[in-house]
């Protein structure tokens, strides 16, 4: 892993949803150093987490990021080193005890030292950040497995050291924090293939060491000023 880094990403923090209404219920902890996933489940009332049976679950070599799909039946971790150059890993989820079981197939990826992983809104797609190869890896989620099929142009170029993707909530755009290059790359999202297209004008400068970027959703597009 690169130097610095375990002080950015030791650990990262996926929400699974489940039940009707919707409701948060598990919380998975990719913990690097360990080599495996923290399950726990939530405390409606007050938040508290507690660790269910079979969890840590193991994660390849160094897991770094953790997503769930918006069904909640699916994680998948990006780990960043892996002796076997496949360092995505999925698992279904199970819905009444949150336990993690591997997808078969698993591990997938086109080669290690993934640094982030993503779910677009849709449930389709699956996009990770390859920081080693300076570009981002798309993959198609099967709705019933789980398993994942490499998109068609994938892997697509970013610039160096890609670190974080945020997809925004309409799944029309995404966008890829550059580490090493102070800059954010952007691309639009073909909602039925999930290939990505560079937007023009990307990518757009940022301050040194980008390392983490987020897609923020404001509630009718006005502004909240002024007299109703």
């Amino acid at each position: 892993m690169r130097a610095g880094s375990t002080l950015w990403a030791a650990l990262a923090i996926a929400v699974s949803l489940f039940a009707s209404p919707l409701r948060a219920q598990f919380v998975y902890v990719a913990n690097y150093h360990d080599n495996n996933v923290s399950g726990y489940t939530i405390n409606p009332s007050t938040g508290a987490l507690t660790a269910f049976a079979g969890s840590p679950f193991p994660a390849g070599s160094g897991p770094i990021s953790v997503a769930v799909d918006p069904s909640g039946m699916f994680a998948y971790v990006a780990a960043d080193v892996s002796p076997s150059h496949s360092s995505l890993f999925g698992y279904r989820i199970n819905p009444s005890t949150g336990a993690l079981t591997a997808i078969a197939g698993s591990p997938f990826g086109q080669g290690p030292s993934y640094d982030f992983v993503a779910v677009d809104p849709s449930g389709k797609f699956v996009y990770a950040a390859n920081w080693l190869t300076g570009k981002v890896e798309g993959y198609r989620i099967n709705p019933c497995t789980g398993a994942l099929t490499a998109i068609a142009g994938s892997p697509f170029i970013t610039d160096s050291d890609p670190t974080s993707i945020a997809i925004d909530p309409s799944g029309k755009f995404a966008y890829v924090a550059n580490g090493e290059s102070d800059n954010v790359s952007g691309y639009r999202i073909n909602r039925r293939t999930g290939v990505l297209t560079a937007i023009a004008g990307s990518p757009f400068p940022t301050g040194v060491t980008p390392f983490s970027v987020a897609v923020a959703r404001v509630q009718g597009g006005g502004s909240r000023g002024g007299t109703r």
